[in-house]
This record gives C-alpha cells, sequence and structure tokens, in this order.
C-alpha cells in the first residue's frame, strides 16, 4: 500500500490546485501528489502537523520545517478542526477524500481557515467553480 503523508491544511489544497505554485519544482511536485489522490484506492494518508510530502519541494522549506511554521501549524489545527480529524493519523485516502469533498460543500470561503495565505484568492475561486457557483 502506498503512503502520502501530508499537513491537514494540504489535504484542502490538494483539492483546489490548479497547476499555479512557487516554482516549477513545488508545481511539478504538486502535481505529483494530486495526481495520487485521483487514484486513491490502496494509499493512505499519513495526517501530521509537520513538514510533508509537499513540503519536501516547497522553497519556504529550511531543514525540514516552513519559514512560517507557527502560521502554518495554526492553519493545519484550523483544517484539522474544521475536517473533524486528529493532528496525527493514518487514513484510507479514498474515505478521507469523499470527506473532504463532503465537508467543502458547506465551505464558502477559505479565510476562515486559511487566513492571509498568499493563495486564499485561488483557492476560493476553485472553490466556488467545484460548487457551480
Amino acid at each position: 500500500m502506498k503512503e502520502i503523508k501530508l499537513r491537514h491544511h494540504h489535504l484542502l489544497c490538494t483539492q483546489t490546485f490548479t497547476g499555479k505554485g512557487y516554482d516549477y519544482r513545488f508545481v511539478a511536485n504538486m502535481e505529483d501528489v494530486v495526481s495520487a489522490l485521483g487514484s486513491p484506492k490502496d494509499l493512505v494518508i499519513r495526517l501530521s502537523i509537520t513538514s510533508d510530502d509537499i513540503c519536501s519541494s516547497c522553497p519556504n522549506e529550511v531543514r525540514g520545517l516552513c519559514k512560517d511554521e507557527l502560521s502554518v501549524i495554526e492553519k493545519d489545527r484550523a483544517a484539522a478542526m474544521f475536517l473533524n480529524l486528529p493532528e496525527e493519523a493514518t487514513i484510507p485516502a479514498e474515505k478521507l477524500i469523499e470527506m473532504i469533498q463532503e465537508r467543502l460543500r458547506g465551505l464558502d470561503d477559505f479565510w476562515l481557515l486559511c487566513g492571509e495565505c498568499e493563495w486564499l484568492d485561488l483557492c476560493n475561486e476553485r472553490l466556488a467553480a467545484i460548487k457551480g457557483k
């Protein structure tokens, strides 16, 4: 069984990703993660509030920590509460993705979860498109 390690807020990012990112390396890695989540059978997600498989290609990661680590942990905890997930767990991806998509149907704006994230407008546009608004 394949495993992907993800921070809680990255669970949300993968649902709204549109091919934009910090640089080519980051985007290519994000595309790989999103693609893997698109075929969730035999895949598990290991949840964490530490550096994950997306962070590994982020230019903001320095020696395993995000340069905005405290802010990112707050986003992770907000996402964990929104999704009703523990901080640490390993969950079958198929079940987890279905649950995330269901929770997103009730969300109108990522601001309460993500605050001043630089990708907020893009994610809200994608959220509106997903919901058919």
